[in-house]
């Protein structure tokens, strides 16, 4: 649970930290203000009168957990920062509950019953405008590149009532997690009642989670991003389960994935713990000063030698963890980036600032790692058949232990992530902390 003062307190100190970074920015390139637009309801489609749960501009998002359409956050230089909400009486559909009150007392707060009247509330002068839908905005330069920019860094570093949040979220999601995994292991369910059970455990809706949960049986993991559930069951006691799926807390996400054998999986079983343990030997390396694709390349030289001590590929007669790793042979296996940025946005995009080496072109993190930073870790070891064609095709074949490879197919793959923090102290790891602490 989330102790109310601590948070009033934390709080206080976030909002003054965004205030002072914030003036900062705007006055070192001229701007008198700033707009922080949370969004407009977006339409399910242009033939229905439905709308989407509101996704707020992460900008808006990083000052306040307020999921409401047409508001503002202003930000002046060495100003108190201002709150315009729109404020109707809909019959319709009430607002959504907020979790917690911590946050009204921070902002000047102004209310209006028409979101054209935001800007009446905007001072005069050179207005900056940050928005996720750009039509409409009555007057100011709307997303200034070098501003979104600048906004999208400070919140690559955390505070810590970001770090407070994203603890929570993960709690929650552990929860969930821990749920989904003895449903499964307890017999035979679909992945919609896998699913289900997350959501019941981890106390969210569909709609409230950060992202739409992977949930995948056997040959389903293969799939990255597999949210197509079937309806039935695997329909043996011999299959696995991969599972990717957060929470939110107050705003702020988090994202893991675990990676579950039930029955005489044999191989695969032992991959499984093979990569839980390459990803806890991945998280050890974590240091201020590394580049993050470093330690990237890194995971694959280690997955390079885990190959080779499960029989998987290269050893003797079929070459070094060097030759998997410069013959893509580890690429072919782990396709995806190690990890990305983290926080009101869950595939955060302060942290990619440049591009990934063409090998690496799905790194989504190509910085430098500072104190402050919070992000994920997860390596993974996938069978699918579109990579491995090639590798059967050309001169690596020699490479591979095909009926290694065979013998795994059938359980898609293995992902194991967790959501780590750099802090002055160390390494913190919300998602090892939040399981090893058996909160229920």
């Amino acid at each position: 649970m989330l102790d109310r003062g601590a948070l009033l307190a934390s709080y206080a100190d976030h909002i003054a930290h965004l205030g002072r970074a914030c003036s900062r920015i705007l006055i070192e390139d001229g701007w008198d203000a700033v707009v922080l637009l949370s969004g407009r309801a977006a339409s399910v489609n242009p033939f229905d009168d439905q709308h989407h749960r509101l996704s707020p501009t992460p900008a808006f998002a990083h000052w306040l957990p307020l999921v409401e359409p047409d508001a503002a956050v202003v930000v002046m230089p060495g100003a108190r920062p201002r709150l315009v909400r729109t404020v109707v009486d809909d019959f319709w559909e009430g607002p959504l509950p907020q979790e917690s009150d911590h946050f009204w007392g921070e902002l000047e707060q102004v209310e209006v019953a028409d979101p054209a009247r935001l800007f009446d509330h905007v001072p005069a002068g050179r207005i900056a405008v940050v928005t996720r839908d750009p039509a409409d905005v009555p007057r100011g330069e709307v997303n200034p590149p070098a501003l979104v920019r600048a906004l999208d860094q400070l919140r690559t570093r955390k505070t810590d009532y970001e770090l407070t949040c994203i603890a929570e979220a993960t709690r929650r999601a552990v929860r969930g997690h821990r749920k989904i995994r003895d449903t499964f292991l307890a017999g035979d369910h679909s992945e919609l009642a896998l699913h289900l059970a997350y959501l019941d455990a981890s106390g969210q809706d569909d709609a409230e989670t950060p992202y739409k949960n992977i949930v995948a049986l056997g040959r389903h993991a293969a799939v990255l991003h597999h949210v197509a559930y079937q309806r039935t069951g695997a329909g043996t006691s011999h299959t696995s389960l991969l599972v990717d799926a957060g929470a939110r807390c107050l705003g702020y996400a988090s994202d893991i994935t675990r990676t579950w054998a039930r029955g005489r999986t044999g191989l695969f079983g032992q991959l499984v713990a093979r990569l839980d343990r390459l990803q806890q030997d991945v998280c050890a390396l974590i240091r201020p000063g590394l580049a993050y694709e470093a330690l990237h390349d890194r995971s694959h030289e280690l997955l390079a030698d885990a190959l080779i001590e499960l029989g998987i590929a290269g050893g003797t007669g079929r070459g070094t963890a060097e030759a998997l790793v410069a013959r893509g042979v580890t690429r072919a296996l782990f396709p995806h980036g190690l990890g990305h940025s983290l926080g009101v946005v869950v595939h955060d995009v302060g942290m990619r600032e440049q591009a990934p080496r063409p090998d690496n072109r799905f790194l989504r993190n190509t910085s430098t790692i500072e104190v402050g930073q919070v992000f994920t870790i997860e390596p993974g070891c996938y069978f699918i058949d579109a990579l491995l064609a090639p590798l059967r095709g050309d001169d690596r074949a020699g490479l591979v232990d095909w009926a290694a490879i065979d013998a795994l197919h059938p359980y898609g793959g293995v992902r194991i992530e967790d959501d780590v923090a750099v802090t002055a102290g160390g390494v913190r790891n919300f998602t090892r902390d939040a399981f090893a602490a058996g909160q229920e």
